[in-house]
């Protein structure tokens, strides 16, 4: 339907015309941001939309600052009428996105082909903080960055990667033992201070969602497992984030294995993080090897000696156990492992936990399964993908597994 074509008369046809209007403009942008410079032309060989609709769209895109027309013109190869170049404006504005660090903030800003403009790391705010210092704390290292890089376009939109459980179609947040921290209005709270839609995730899930647009062609259902100060997994089947009923699913490293007699951050004995944590892995190193209690897991793997391959394989085999229910309930074409910087550059925990899981999971199951190693830049990028998929429907990412 041509841009410049009288709107009928009847509601539906009214939304429909608007959808078309809408998903011509996505066309052109799409075009633009994927292939470089293109003239009219182009865009209309490119897209099938017919000539008046390309000029409508383009004439538009000039207007609200998307595109611009820097004045070079390109001649036909076969000769005719040369056309002046349109150029996509990947810094008309940014996304910032924020996510928990070990007693830090990350923050960076990205223009809209998610090319880092600006980054920064700052302390959090102390443990016995109220909730709103993270807030004023997340506005301040933004203004900060924002001043430091002027040439920066208007902030578009906010995402934040935070621990606990999230309630991301209201953006609130709770972080389980922590009295008065429950469903907390961080995402509202974030918008009315910056007046741009916010979204908040939960970090696994960050990082499932970092993982899977990072593939050529996205898995239709995927699982992620995350070793840190905890053990959690994150899930998306035929697209899409799964939930669970309080934002609370994923919680993995609580389930309970038999045998198992230390008591669990969560008061409970026989949790699965209890033998499989960044803090158990870190506990053993320092016992066995007088190890850094900051250790990676590639930093305790180098140790050959005192027992070491042996915890590590350990924990891997328990931690693949658990994620086989996983595969057998969920039945992934991928599992991906990471998106920590504790088991970011693994060899030994990566190797042996896939090959316990294909032993371990159901053989139709198992067969084709992929198991993936993702380092922790992967969370980073699911969360600026989360602030993308907040975008004008016309700049959204094709992937939409969040909202």
């Amino acid at each position: 339907m041509d841009e410049n074509a009288p709107a009928p008369t009847a509601v539906s046809e009214r939304i429909s015309t608007s959808d078309i209007r809408e998903a011509n403009v996505a066309a052109l942008c799409t075009l633009l941001r994927e292939n470089g410079d293109m003239t009219r032309a182009d865009l209309g060989r490119a897209s099938g939309l017919t000539r008046p609709t390309v000029m409508a769209v383009v004439k538009r895109l000039l207007a609200q600052g998307w595109v611009t027309e820097p004045g070079e013109i390109r001649v036909p190869a076969g000769g005719g009428r040369p056309g002046s170049l349109l150029r996509f404006r990947a810094g008309a504005r940014v996304l910032g996105a924020v996510r928990f660090r070990a007693g830090a903030l990350e923050t960076v800003l990205v223009d809209l082909t998610g090319t880092v403009v600006a980054r920064s790391v700052a302390a959090r705010p102390a443990e016995d903080a109220p909730w709103t210092a993270l807030t004023e704390a997340v506005v301040r290292q933004l203004t900060e960055l924002r001043t430091a890089h002027p040439e920066a376009g208007p902030l578009a939109a906010l995402a934040l990667g935070l621990p606990g459980s999230v309630d991301r179609v209201h953006g609130r947040w709770s972080r389980p033992r922590r009295d008065g921290w429950q469903d907390l209005p961080v995402g509202p709270r974030l918008s009315e201070l910056l007046g741009v839609p916010v979204g908040v995730v939960n970090i696994v899930a960050a990082a499932l969602i970092g993982s899977v647009t990072r593939e050529p062609v996205p898995p239709a259902s995927a699982c992620l497992v995350y070793v840190g100060a905890g053990v959690g997994c994150a899930t998306a089947v035929r697209g899409k984030l799964v939930d669970g009923a309080t934002g609370s699913a994923g919680e993995l490293g609580h389930c309970r294995l038999p045998g198992l007699t230390t008591v669990c951050r969560c008061g409970r004995v026989g949790c699965l993080e209890t033998v499989t944590s960044a803090g158990h892995l870190r506990r053993q190193y320092s016992r066995l090897a007088g190890g850094d209690p900051g250790a990676t897991l590639a930093d305790i793997e180098r140790h050959t000696g005192g027992g070491l391959p042996e915890v590590v394989d350990e924990a891997a085999d328990r931690l693949a156990l658990a994620a086989s229910w996983l595969v057998n309930t969920i039945n992934p074409a991928v599992v991906y492992l990471g998106g920590n910087p504790f088991t970011d550059a693994s060899t030994l925990f990566v190797d042996r936990f896939a090959g316990a899981l294909r032993e371990y999971a159901y053989p139709p199951d198992a067969d084709g399964l992929a198991v993936r190693a993702v380092n922790s830049e992967a969370t980073l990028s699911g969360v600026v993908h989360v602030a993308g998929e907040l975008l004008p429907p016309f700049l959204r990412p094709a992937l939409r597994l969040a909202h």
